[in-house]
């Protein structure tokens, strides 16, 4: 088997809070003070134990002729992927978004440790599910599905890619000042910012904002765009708010602020600055993710 294993995890709240207030007696204590803070945090142990454990299975289960890297989420941005790399997301949804946007066709596994409490809508498998698949996956006979990525890029030369969203807008409360071009429109906007969503996305965060039909097709090669309470008023339009984006129909934000910021997966992070002056264009990526089924 020529393929290396590179397993992703991320810091468990328990380690958050142990770092945060230095020992676990500490955190207990602090998380004491505050109403559910102490079912809170063991909760957040049990968690723990159950990704630990999971984590212990697949490396047991790994052949020793197979390579294993372990990172950190933290990590992904400086990780040097390997073409035959056989990636396995063990956490949350959020772990498969962190890492897939770095992946150029290899193949991702999204593994829920924790299948009580965790709905996993990118996490297809268990850990017992995946064990009986892992060998399979190894040889790349297991079947995928492409999901769409987004992919923004700046006049100035950053790019960014999203596997659910692209957040548009400013930190914090303020009001997002843009200037929006879309199929032959253009509209100067004040809202809470905006968001172009991808299908994988599209039953998160757009769907808060539009309903149940708002979910499309991860596959779909187009993204959706919704404006966040656009504002009205006095040299600003509220017309234009949703719509769906394609290569041949990009869209295009020229920034109007002075503290403006473009970040992905919810990573506030990981972001670009998009300050005034500068163009943002959001369209589907040419890549896409593969994920194991």
């Amino acid at each position: 088997m020529s393929r290396r294993v590179v397993i992703l995890t991320r810091q468990t709240q328990t380690e958050t809070l142990v770092r945060r207030y230095g020992s676990e007696g500490q955190a207990k204590f602090m998380l004491a003070q505050a109403a559910g803070g102490t079912a809170s945090f063991r909760r957040a142990k049990a968690y723990e134990s159950a990704e630990n454990a999971a984590l212990r299975t697949l490396r047991a289960a790994i052949p020793d002729e197979v390579k294993t890297v372990e990172i950190d989420r933290g990590l992904v941005a400086q990780f040097l992927f390997e073409p035959h790399d056989l990636v396995v997301a063990v956490g949350q949804d959020g772990l498969v978004a962190n890492v897939g946007k770095y992946l150029d066709g290899q193949p991702l596994a999204g593994v829920n440790p924790d299948p009580a409490n965790i709905d996993g809508a990118l996490l297809p498998f268990d850990m017992p599910g995946f064990i009986a698949v892992l060998r399979d996956a190894l040889n790349d006979a297991r079947p995928s599905r492409d999901a769409t990525l987004a992919e923004a890029t700046t006049s100035d030369k950053q790019t960014l890619y999203g596997l659910n969203e692209i957040f548009v807008g400013v930190p914090g409360h303020q009001s997002a000042r843009y200037r929006l071009y879309f199929k032959g429109q253009e509209h100067e906007q004040s809202s809470s910012g905006l968001i172009v969503a991808t299908g994988t996305g599209s039953s998160g965060w757009l769907k808060s904002l539009q309903g149940e039909k708002a979910a499309f097709d991860p596959a779909d090669d187009r993204l959706r765009f919704a404006v966040r309470e656009a504002w009205p008023g006095k040299g600003f339009s509220a017309k234009l708010t949703h719509g769906d984006i394609t290569e041949a129909q990009p869209l295009v934000i020229e920034s109007r602020m002075e503290a403006g910021v473009v970040f992905a997966d919810g990573i506030e992070q990981d972001s670009m600055r998009f300050d005034a002056g500068v163009t943002l264009t959001i369209r589907p990526a040419h890549r896409k993710v593969r994920l194991i089924r």
